[in-house]
């Protein structure tokens, strides 16, 4: 079944969606103690024959640490009782294999990804107090699946928005009563809560539907809730800066669902589309990936409708796939190019 959320901030009301994601309580078994026993006596040997300084925060790492300590005290070992508590305290399937978990060359360079969340070079602790404790296990997964530099924040796109605004100030009228937005692969929601501001400022709130969707459960989460866990500060500006977007009095009527953009759409189509942070980058650069994608993004549209795309995640699209290649694929599609000063752009004709 699909998952999907009205945006709130209503505390007791997130509580009980939580519990809808994650399991309450301690998971800690005698199976479980076991493994993190062993996994202790581990890093004792390891750190006993460990000839360079044991990991505290803000060691500076270097490849000769790296190196020995993947030798002696390999990433999988902890990994694997990690993922075993973390999947344990899921309703779901988490998309780990695209976290630090699988994308840290090793155990020291997990410890400099999440140094607030393990604390000490011997895991046993951090994972017995993940397995104990149901909010520390919560705001651990949100940190894992939600790094700061991941995607998020506000004002990524300058002169996306820039332009967006202007189009909407020009079709306002054709609008009528209002108009569908989609914000897909939309990750923790700060573009499409910009978006909505948009619609809202040119008068067209009222009438319109904003949509977010992303294939992962706790971005999906985080975006309809404006929650972060493990980052209140970030929740506070975040919550601010949305102001009377959310539940929906001043703005379009926001929905967040679980999608994956290069599937049949399961939504009414949309008049606008923006995928940002996605298509060419390191996510999704495969020939197969973007044609598919194009197709679901086209099939998601309205005939009229455009989409709208721009990316700098990361090392940014254009240095995994050409400008003009995009374009390429978006032409296949069915959609026509439009000239935008930011991404790219193409319009449905049919």
């Amino acid at each position: 079944m699909q998952l999907s959320f009205i945006p709130t901030t209503d505390g007791s009301e997130i509580r009980q969606r939580l519990e809808r994601l994650l399991v309450p309580g301690s998971l800690l078994d005698a199976a479980l103690e076991r493994r993190i026993e062993r996994l202790s006596s581990e890093f004792a040997c390891y750190a006993a024959s460990y000839p360079l300084p044991l990991w505290a925060p803000g060691l500076a790492v270097s490849n000769e640490m790296r190196g020995a300590t993947e030798a002696l005290f390999p990433l999988e070992r902890p990994r694997a009782v990690l993922e075993l508590i973390l999947r344990r305290g899921c309703r779901f399937a988490p998309l780990l294999s695209g976290s630090y978990l699988h994308n840290a060359a090793s155990w020291l360079d997990l410890l400099q990804k999440l140094p607030s969340r393990l604390e000490a070079a011997d895991p046993a602790p951090a994972l017995r107090r993940l397995a104990q404790d149901g909010a520390e296990r919560e705001a651990f997964l949100f940190a894992l699946m939600l790094p700061q530099h991941f995607g998020g924040g506000f004002d990524r796109y300058p002169d996306q928005y820039r332009w967006l605004a202007d189009w909407l100030r020009e079709n306002a009228t054709r609008a009528g009563a209002g108009i569908r937005v989609l914000d897909a692969a939309c990750g923790s929601g700060e573009g499409a809560y910009q978006a909505a501001q948009l619609v809202a400022d040119v008068g067209l709130g009222r009438g319109s539907v904003l949509h977010g969707s992303t294939l992962e459960e706790i971005e999906l989460f985080a975006a309809a809730h404006l929650y972060f866990p493990h980052a209140r500060e970030r929740q506070r500006q975040y919550r601010a800066r949305v102001g009377g977007l959310v539940p929906g009095e001043t703005g379009p009527a926001l929905e967040f669902y679980q999608d994956r953009v290069d599937t049949a759409p399961q939504r009414e189509p949309y008049d606008l589309v923006l995928c940002n942070g996605l298509l060419g980058g390191p996510l999704l650069h495969e020939p197969e990936q973007l044609r598919d994608a194009f197709a679901g993004l086209a099939a998601r549209l309205a005939p009229g409708g455009l989409l709208l795309a721009a990316d700098r995640f990361h090392a940014g699209w254009h240095l995994r796939v050409p400008r003009e290649a995009l374009i390429a694929r978006m032409r296949d599609a069915g959609l026509l190019p439009v000239e935008v000063t930011e991404g790219i752009a193409g319009k449905k004709v049919a």
